[in-house]
């Protein structure tokens, strides 16, 4: 019921668009084309033992746009391999990773807010498909795990600093299965605490 709560206060928020239109600020024209991404950022995992740097690309579609802050859809791709990868056995049993890689495809909303000074925050909250696989070191030899899915939630705030039109900043986050396949070892591995810098521009 909690979860159903959250997602009516966004839909509300989403509807209130059209009411808010008339609090509209005059904005330059777009620096590209609506179809063309408006952010890269690259985000750390840090999960399970493992590190995993991801490169994002998001688009970002403005709902509610006002005088310093914003609404927006975010649509998000993206992923990457293990770096560094845990060589022992974790707490929850799951063996040594020998190779371990994550790709996301998600969308959610986002708040931006803009200072004249510069300064930029905003929060963002994303569901989606995570496709992933990975290969353990077993007792038996090698275990190979297959490209799998499953459904996942990200969460990320963000900080940083207008040059112009674009920002660039640091975000931290977690991203989270909403379930996991007690028959696989990788989903234990995916997702964890992130850290990043991102650059985005309008």
């Amino acid at each position: 019921m909690r979860r159903l709560a959250l997602f009516a206060a966004f839909g509300t928020l989403l509807l209130a668009g059209p009411a808010s239109a008339q609090r509209i600020a005059e904005k330059p024209p777009s620096l590209v084309p609506w179809w063309a991404p408006r952010e890269v950022a690259i985000v750390t995992f840090f999960g399970n033992g493992n590190i995993t740097p991801e490169l994002r690309i998001a688009w970002h579609i403005p709902v509610v746009q006002q005088r310093i802050d914003s609404l927006n859809i975010i649509v998000e791709g993206g992923g990457g391999y293990a770096l560094w990868k845990r060589d022992t056995t974790a707490d929850d049993g799951t063996p040594p990773v020998e190779m371990l890689y994550q790709w996301h495809i998600h969308a959610g909303v986002a708040y931006e807010g803009d200072w004249k000074q510069g300064w930029h925050v905003g929060v963002r909250i994303t569901t989606g498909v995570t496709l992933f696989g990975g290969r353990y070191t077993t007792a038996d030899g090698p275990l190979n795990e297959g490209l799998s899915t499953a459904p996942t939630v990200e969460g990320r705030a963000e900080g940083g600093y207008r040059f112009g039109r674009v920002v660039i900043g640091l975000s931290v986050g977690v991203l989270q299965p909403w379930t996991k396949n007690p028959r696989l070892y990788s989903p234990n591995d995916i997702g964890g605490v992130s850290a990043g810098i991102f650059f985005n521009w309008r």
